[in-house]
């Protein structure tokens, strides 16, 4: 069983620093099928650098996600992240809980972000 975590095509792929009003989306599929989470009872996303070394793990509440069954997962990445996150590189696991345990996505290796620089940055 393969277990992926993907942007979906409509997610930004990078942010800016300083920029807290992105919203990256997030899909989870096995074997190339959407990954329902309609019976999550947590979802974490967690950041680490590329040490992985992790930096912080944002909490998504299930019931936030319009369409659980397309198992897309809609993460803010706001003030509280952000200020923790300089330009750079970074690592991102999906941990969902449900009646199945505590899945992991993705399966091998890690999604990848990029933190860039911006004018008003020091």
């Amino acid at each position: 069983m393969s277990k992926d975590l993907n942007l979906t095509d409509s997610s930004p792929t990078s942010v800016k620093t300083g920029d807290t009003s992105t919203k990256f989306s997030m899909q989870l599929t096995v074997d190339g099928n959407s990954y329902d989470i309609s019976q999550a009872t947590a979802i974490s996303i967690v950041v680490a650098d590329s040490n992985l070394k992790t930096i912080q793990s944002i909490t998504v509440d299930p019931t936030t996600v319009d369409t659980p069954e397309d198992g897309v997962i809609p993460v803010p990445f706001n003030a509280d992240i952000m200020g923790k996150l300089t330009a750079g590189q970074y690592n991102i696991e999906a941990h969902v809980t449900d009646t199945n345990g505590v899945n992991i996505f993705p399966s091998e290796g890690f999604l990848s972000i990029t933190v860039n620089e911006s004018l008003g940055s020091e």
